[in-house]
């Protein structure tokens, strides 16, 4: 082929075959780039997911640690004034759970802890622990903050170890029984299976 032959050829450009396959292979070549991009977009969304769970999961049962290795022998104080043993506890056969205590704020006053589980939420409130009185001698309403930890609990279940190694639902089952040996969480939640937590009274 003369040398006025081949410019002749190159000035005519691609032909529609030429072009067609050009378009054939670069729709071939995006998709699967996008393919695959969308692979390791929806893998890095699930990680992100369990990574929150594990997370929130892990601050709840640190926060329980804290509350609970922390408990002071101040007497709580009910509805009606009435002192309380300083920790109670009740778990219900057919699930749930709540979990009363007091313990020291970071400015070392007690505030009144209560832990609750019911109705598919483990939720926890935190208020001043003793109840004033008002100008009328009678007790004054503190509205405490509730703060839902998890959702989707399937079902609860808290116990109280005695002095007899024996796990006990219901705390104190004597008034002399003032602080149990250990408190044993477990947590059943939706898709997740089941967790369990045993913290060790000091």
């Amino acid at each position: 082929m003369s040398l006025a032959s081949r410019t002749e050829r190159f000035q005519r450009g691609f032909t529609l075959l030429e072009i067609l396959v050009a378009l054939a292979v670069f729709a071939i070549a995006s998709a699967i780039a996008y393919s695959g991009l969308n692979a390791v977009a929806s893998t890095k969304s699930s990680l992100d997911s369990e990574i929150r769970f594990w997370r929130e999961l892990g601050q709840v049962f640190d926060r329980m640690e804290i509350d609970f290795t922390q408990t002071l022998p101040h007497l709580l104080r009910g509805d009606n004034g009435e002192l309380l043993p300083p920790l109670r506890a009740s778990s219900a056969e057919a699930g749930g759970f709540f979990i009363e205590l007091s313990r020291a704020d970071a400015e070392r006053s007690p505030v009144h802890v209560v832990y609750r589980c019911d109705d598919g939420v483990l939720s926890l409130r935190v208020g001043p622990l003793d109840a004033r009185l008002n100008n009328a001698g009678t007790l004054a309403t503190v509205a405490s903050p509730v703060y839902p930890l998890l959702e989707k609990v399937d079902a609860c279940e808290a116990a109280l170890l005695d002095a007899n190694n024996s796990w006990r639902p219901l705390w104190p089952e004597a008034q002399a029984q003032v602080r149990p040996r250990a408190i044993r969480i477990r947590l059943t939640l939706a898709g997740r299976g089941k967790f369990e937590r045993v913290y060790y009274l000091p």
